[in-house]
């Protein structure tokens, strides 16, 4: 999304209160729904780094930063080939950037999708959404993390089943756009201080035109180790996205795929 698309969609849900509503799909416009994107007033504002990232906002008390041996921004180290949307209606796998992304070896997991904000006091602000796309990840190890989780979040009833003596939660956000395209996981690798979960974005034909950020918390089998997390999720057939939990809300500048 070009950044002054991005401003002028950000000024509407501003002006009205919530997002836009309908649906885009490649010249195909077809009914749809949208819902409001509800932020906290008190962020803090990023620093920039020289990568072109910002840290914004966010807890930093459960993860160490990016590993040096990571890239920002990669390629994805699998192929890729995008699916026609022809017709739209017949649709797509929306998973398709995932299709041939390996699922082994993996903890065992489950996961359960959010539109909007899930944390209460942490993570994606919409007043940040004109900066570019932002990234935040982050673990949720003992109960008393469930006190981070919204109350009205359609997940809080999946986070709040976690037996935290052998699981643990894995919360990623992405945002700014539609809330048709969600950050998916295919599989958790255990690593030396944590783990590293991959994924990527759902790319279906038909997306909701709302400005709205998206959760995925995973619970995993939890490994002996758990000092940190890493998050590689591909959102476009050239792009690869790397981030940690603990540092903070992370913004590129370069919104291409």
């Amino acid at each position: 999304m070009e950044l002054n698309r991005r401003r002028a969609l950000l000024a509407g849900v501003s002006a009205a209160g919530t997002a836009l509503t309908g649906c885009l799909s490649e010249g195909n416009p077809q009914p749809g729904t949208a819902r409001e994107e509800t932020t906290d007033d008190d962020s803090d504002n990023g620093t920039t780094d020289d990568d072109g990232t910002d840290e914004g906002s966010g807890d930093d008390s459960d993860g160490s930063a990016l590993p040096d041996s990571l890239e920002r921004v990669d390629k994805p180290p699998y192929e890729i080939t995008e699916p026609e949307c022809d017709p739209p209606e017949d649709g797509r796998d929306p998973l398709w950037l995932c299709e041939n992304m390996p699922a082994e070896p993996s903890l065992s997991f489950e996961q359960a999708n959010e539109r909007g904000p899930a944390l209460a006091d942490e993570g994606l602000r919409l007043d940040d959404a004109d900066e570019g796309d932002q990234y935040y990840a982050t673990l949720l190890t003992d109960e008393s993390d469930l006190e981070r989780v919204r109350d009205d979040a359609a997940g809080s009833e999946f986070v709040e089943g976690t037996d935290f003596d052998s699981e643990a939660v894995l919360v990623v956000q992405t945002g700014w756009g539609s809330g048709s395209i969600t950050p998916h996981v295919k599989r958790v690798e255990e690593t030396d201080d944590g783990i590293r979960a991959f994924g990527c974005h759902t790319r279906p034909c038909v997306f909701t035109a709302d400005l709205t950020s998206r959760t995925v918390a995973v619970r995993f089998d939890r490994p002996e180790t758990l000092d940190g997390a890493t998050v590689s999720l591909t959102v476009g057939t050239e792009k690869r996205v790397n981030f940690a939990a603990g540092e903070g809300v992370m913004t590129l500048d370069d919104q291409s795929d």
